[in-house]
């Protein structure tokens, strides 16, 4: 990620807008250079911003007098193309730098959730449950929107459960497990 915020202050410093009206920048030798090494990573950078949690969207409101429509802006995916939607590059530097602090402030943590088995249990279940999300993103559904209905929480909790209950049951587990369920709903066991 510093690697990144560098090439972009790169960019950047060795660029300028092309002129008013014109949406491109007039790019030097180093500029060239810095855009072509950034187009190498920014799909693998762009995938590390959203696993920090950090939401790469500038909501971009046009002015008044020119009218339009409000539209949500990602700052990595178009930072090539923030001139002409009239964007500040300091916007891409500031979300870098966000990330770069989460994931500075989150390294001891994560040096111990390396050995915490239950981290990597529940990393299982969640990439298990996603499963059929990106089956039918495959086939051009929106994967995303799909995860996020009540439908799609309901199907993402039920694809998370399963695996769980079958590792409780092959450890023979699932037997305690029922019967405290059971005691804790008040039900009786007639056997």
């Amino acid at each position: 990620m510093i690697e990144f915020r560098e090439l972009a202050i790169e960019y950047f410093n060795n660029s300028r807008p092309a002129g008013l009206g014109n949406s491109s920048r007039i790019e030097e030798d180093p500029a060239r250079e810095a855009r072509f090494k950034i187009n190498l990573v920014i799909d693998e950078v762009h995938s590390i911003i959203l696993h920090s949690g950090t939401i790469p969207i500038l909501t971009v409101n046009p002015p008044p007098a020119v009218g339009g429509y409000q539209a949500n802006v990602d700052l990595i995916a178009n930072i090539f193309n923030l001139n002409g939607l009239q964007i500040e590059p300091n916007h891409v530097v500031d979300c870098i730098d966000r990330v770069i602090g989460k994931y500075e402030s989150n390294h001891k943590s994560a040096f111990f959730r390396i050995f915490n088995p239950f981290f990597s249990l529940g990393w299982f279940l969640d990439v298990v449950s996603d499963l059929p999300f990106i089956a039918f993103g495959k086939f051009g559904f929106d994967q995303q929107k799909m995860k996020t209905s009540i439908i799609g929480r309901f199907v993402k909790g039920i694809m998370f459960l399963a695996p769980f209950l079958a590792i409780l049951h092959y450890l023979d587990f699932l037997d305690p497990v029922k019967q405290f369920v059971h005691k804790l709903l008040g039900f009786n066991e007639t056997n």
